[in-house]
């Protein structure tokens, strides 16, 4: 049998014409937003495009709370309606726009600033405004955000890079708390929310706010992490992918990483190599012709997005049927995959 390709195990695949930047799936939806700044909603069973809106790009997070969406790109914040894609308002944020959340009420942002002549960040603003758009509170610090969450008490966690390392504290009218950890190292990336927050380190450790997960200190820093119901995955800069107890490798560095029940992803890229890897009860791996660096799942469903702006669907349920099946119709052959393409461009017209 021919080796399966990426979209041969797909459901679906959309085109968002440019790198995908950022990819988010919910109960009914799928919500995808571009470099470029194309944001378009799907419905998430069938692939049915429902709206798309063109916002100035990159995009780089977008948070879904009931009515709205909530999308940080550039250097802006936008509040949009989920169900007509129509922009509700907009905030000029100062440096390129980092992560979003919505927690009681309130809608958190971060945004950062590159000095070229350090090569590193060298400040990062903290905002919060309530549903109308209406600024409340702004904090600056000194370290770059790597990771955002709720603390479950009305306030926000954030994963800090150098220079003070560990994680902030910030709620509405309380000083600012910076906490360490037992790693004292940068946090590079981050996972999860309070029931289970997840922290990679630039020594390849990884950290959890409510218990040890990990005291070793691995030479390769976590480019990515994810948390899902039947535990957790790291990605490393030397290929390692850690998924609990177990560890495997792929060719160069991991981009992404995430789990769909208990089957765990990640994608590496390698002198203009791509590889996904699937860990299950058999590791399989698959070839793929464009970087994947944005997988978010929800339930029996994954959502991955790639260099050139496509999104590949997957469901649990075929995608077992298809690995497994020893029939060659499922094989990606070429002109099949070149009908696609063609029919993928006409639908996006």
């Amino acid at each position: 049998m021919s080796e399966l390709s990426l979209e041969a195990i797909s459901s679906y695949v959309r085109d968002l014409s440019s790198a995908c930047s950022a990819v988010i799936l919910t109960e009914n939806f799928l919500f995808a937003g571009s470099h470029d700044g194309l944001l378009i909603c799907w419905e998430a069973a069938e692939g049915i495009e429902r709206w798309r809106v063109s916002i100035d790009g990159p995009i780089s997070d977008i948070y879904f709370d009931s009515d709205k969406l909530y999308v940080t790109a550039s250097a802006s914040l936008y509040a949009i309606d989920n169900q007509r894609g129509s922009i509700v308002w907009s905030n000029k944020l100062e440096g390129a726009s980092d992560y979003v959340i919505v927690v009681d009420g309130s809608v958190w942002a971060t945004s950062s600033i590159y000095e070229l002549e350090v090569a590193d960040f060298i400040e990062s603003s903290i905002w919060r405004f309530d549903y109308s758009g209406n600024e409340l509170d702004r904090w600056v610090i000194s370290e770059r955000p790597w990771h955002l969450a709720s603390d479950g008490d009305g306030g926000i966690l954030l994963g800090l890079g150098r220079p003070r390392c560990g994680y902030l504290r910030v709620r509405p009218g309380v000083d600012l708390q910076h906490i360490p950890l037992s790693i004292e190292s940068p946090i590079t990336c981050g996972a999860g929310d309070i029931e289970n927050i997840l922290f990679g380190h630039s020594n390849g450790g990884v950290s959890s706010i409510l218990s040890k997960i990990s005291e070793h200190e691995h030479e390769s820093l976590v480019t990515a992490i994810a948390v899902g119901k039947s535990g957790w995955i790291s990605g490393h800069d030397d290929g390692k992918v850690s998924m609990e107890s177990n560890a495997s490798y792929l060719p160069g560095s991991i981009d992404s990483v995430e789990i769909l029940e208990t089957i765990g992803w990640a994608s590496s890229y390698n002198d203009s190599r791509v590889n996904v890897m699937i860990l299950s009860d058999e590791e399989k791996t698959l070839t793929h012709d464009s970087r994947i660096r944005q997988m978010h799942s929800l339930g029996n469903y994954l959502a991955l997005g790639d260099d050139k702006g496509r999104i590949f669907m997957i469901e649990l349920e075929v995608l077992q049927r298809r690995i497994n099946s020893s029939y060659q119709a499922v094989a990606d052959d070429s002109k099949k995959s070149d009908l696609r393409a063609k029919l993928r461009m006409l639908r996006n017209r």
